[in-house]
């Protein structure tokens, strides 16, 4: 039998994750160009890479159980989407303020909606398609789209990775009714840490000590965020973590500030406040209707 867990953790859990995404974020920042791209997606799938082994080793008590799978074509695919995403994700924070940056990441929830029918076949409400279109509205807002003059194109990395981001939880969605989490997290951070090793040839800048440590740094915070993540919705249904995940914006905004001195836009204010509040909106319609059906 199962001891449950208290009802207050996987709220506690996904706080923490927030707060994991956001200091990865802060080291990366920290890093800036003194480490190339490969670097920063070997030392953070390499961190992925070794938790999942260790979890092995304490938890499954057989990495045989991690590596084992009969849908190894579709984790590659997976894993392909991945490296590309992360990529743009980095490059995203690396040069956007950290607000901004996170507040895009947001708009991976709302490819997933208009990309649930084409590849999952599952139908789409008309609340979900307004507040999808809300919370778009939202994220143009945010990104300043409507005047070109003060557009930032790199904008278009947080698009790009929120976009891939979105395919890729629609294959986990699908993975998940067969695979282990762990063995799910092992093959993306495999592929992802394959891919990054011809880059790193190309181009592999000096690492000192205090490099090292920011890189370390930063792919055991984003590693342990991602796997809090994990954890928290194994234990909680999505609507009751909802309010949980935007705290993210908090810390970003909060620490962007602090240690950056970055300058929150009114814009991504006012964009922030168009993603979250439409998100939480419909998920307390969607509470509702399911409460009056029963």
């Amino acid at each position: 039998m199962t001891r449950p867990h208290a009802p207050w953790l996987p709220a506690a859990m996904m706080v923490a994750s927030a707060l994991m995404a956001t200091l990865e974020a802060v080291f990366l920042r920290e890093l800036g160009s003194r480490a190339s791209q490969a670097q920063v997606l070997l030392f953070r799938s390499g961190a992925q890479l070794l938790l999942v082994a260790l979890s092995a080793t304490l938890l499954l008590r057989s990495a045989a159980l991690v590596v084992r799978t009969n849908r190894l074509r579709t984790h590659l695919w997976r894993g392909g989407l991945a490296a590309v995403s992360w990529w743009c994700y980095f490059m995203s924070f690396k040069s956007l303020p950290l607000a901004l940056a996170t507040t895009l990441t947001f708009s991976a929830q709302l490819f997933v909606i208009l990309l649930v029918w084409p590849i999952l076949r599952e139908r789409v409400t008309m609340a979900q398609l307004l507040a999808t279109l809300v919370g778009f509205a939202g994220v143009l807002v945010a990104a300043g789209i409507w005047d070109p003059s003060t557009l930032d194109w790199r904008v278009s990395y947080g698009f790009a990775s929120a976009f891939l981001g979105a395919v890729m939880i629609l294959i986990t969605r699908s993975l998940s009714f067969t695979e282990r989490s762990e063995t799910i997290l092992f093959y993306m951070a495999l592929v992802v840490f394959v891919s990054a090793i011809p880059q790193a040839m190309l181009d592999w800048p000096p690492l000192d000590a205090a490099l090292v440590g920011w890189l370390s740094l930063m792919g055991l915070s984003g590693t342990l965020g991602a796997w809090w993540m994990v954890e928290a919705y194994r234990r909680a249904q999505a609507s009751a973590l909802a309010p949980y995940v935007y705290t993210r914006l908090v810390f970003a905004a909060a620490l962007g500030t602090w240690i950056f001195g970055d300058v929150i836009a009114p814009s991504t204010v006012a964009g922030a406040l168009l993603i979250v509040g439409s998100n939480l909106a419909l998920f307390w319609y969607l509470g509702r209707t399911r409460a009056a059906t029963q």
